[in-house]
């Protein structure tokens, strides 16, 4: 079974990739959170710096497109080629409202007909010399109602591979994946010719949630980790085989991403945020951690937060949840 790490915007840029696959490894693919791709034909300096190659040497890292008209998209794959990147990854996922009042991410799927016309452009434009194209869905905007004509679409196209999120856009992260629902639409895309690989994505955060989809869907040989791998930075290694994390490690890997976040955030307000970002998810590792966590999330400046961590570490034992699906939502300080 192939793991990938999942693109999880704010959180898992180059410096966190990079970080991640030094200390544990374990992920057969990275996925950059995603680029917009507009009308200017022209990135950000931070999604320049996101792709990169010179800093994406550790690991196979296939770079995410949003967009919403097929040349804005044909543009940025073609760009993602000259790069050197032999697999772009379209974005039909995401929730964010502005992204989907745009009609991009999980937008997109409110009109099979105008996605299908997307798609086939987009299919057309990067026949020759494009990039293999994979493809990351939501299985409906509101509910699930036109979900098996998606899939009938996504079986028309020959994808480099099906990624499936079995939520729906409505319910961003919120209870449990409908893993019926996504058996079904399993069949209804072999059914239909789909040949691609399909990757479940979902709340996977150990290896009974990784045998549970093995059991049920055995066509399934890939899964994708988001809000697991931010909890768990050795679960890729862990779901193979390997060794479970160890607090000592976990206190190495915060230590060297912060650092290496101190090299190019300028001033020490966006810093100290960017981590507090991750210890949202971190920290239902530190169960009797509740002040010490508060703590983190009060500090204002470096400082104050690397008191704040050292004591938490000092201080609080380190508990692997034992089973992270029956927990959607975890552990948030307030």
């Amino acid at each position: 079974m192939q793991i990938y790490a999942a693109p999880m915007e704010g959180i898992t840029g180059f410096i966190y990739r990079e970080t991640l696959a030094e200390q544990f490894g374990g992920y057969d693919k990275y996925f950059s959170p995603f680029a917009a791709a507009t009308h200017t034909r022209s990135f950000k300096h931070r999604e320049l710096e996101d792709m990169d190659p010179a800093h994406n040497r550790n690991q196979v890292l296939v770079p995410q497109i949003l967009a919403s008209q097929s040349g804005d998209f044909i543009w940025a794959a073609r760009f993602m080629a000259d790069l050197g990147y032999r697999e772009v990854n379209l974005n039909l996922g995401c929730p964010v409202g502005t992204v989907v009042r745009k009609h991009k991410g999980a937008g997109m799927l409110q009109d099979p007909g105008l996605l299908d016309c997307f798609l086939e452009a987009v299919f057309d434009g990067c026949r020759d010399n494009g990039p293999g194209i994979s493809l990351k869905t939501r299985i409906g905007l509101e509910d699930t109602k036109q979900a098996d004509r998606l899939f009938e679409i996504y079986a028309r196209y020959p994808l480099a591979e099906l990624i499936v999120h079995p939520r729906t856009r409505e319910q961003y992260y919120k209870g449990l994946p409908d893993l019926d629902r996504f058996g079904e639409l399993l069949q209804v895309y072999e059914d239909r010719g789909g040949r691609a690989p399909v990757c479940y994505n979902g709340n996977i955060y150990n290896e009974e949630d990784m045998a549970e989809i093995r059991r049920r869907f055995p066509s399934v040989r890939s899964v994708m980790t988001g809000r697991g791998m931010l909890r768990n930075p050795a679960l890729a290694r862990q779901l193979k085989g390997g060794q479970i994390l160890t607090k000592a490690e976990l206190r190495r890997f915060h230590d060297s991403l912060y650092a290496a976040y101190q090299q190019v955030m300028p001033g020490g307000g966006p810093l100290v945020n960017r981590m507090k970002e991750l210890w949202t998810h971190m920290a239902i590792l530190f169960p009797d951690g509740g002040r010490q966590v508060k703590s983190i999330y009060k500090a204002r400046s470096p400082v104050e937060y690397e008191g704040a961590v050292r004591v938490l570490f000092n201080t609080c034992p380190m508990v692997l949840p034992e089973r992270g699906g029956l927990d959607p939502l975890g552990y948030n300080v307030t």
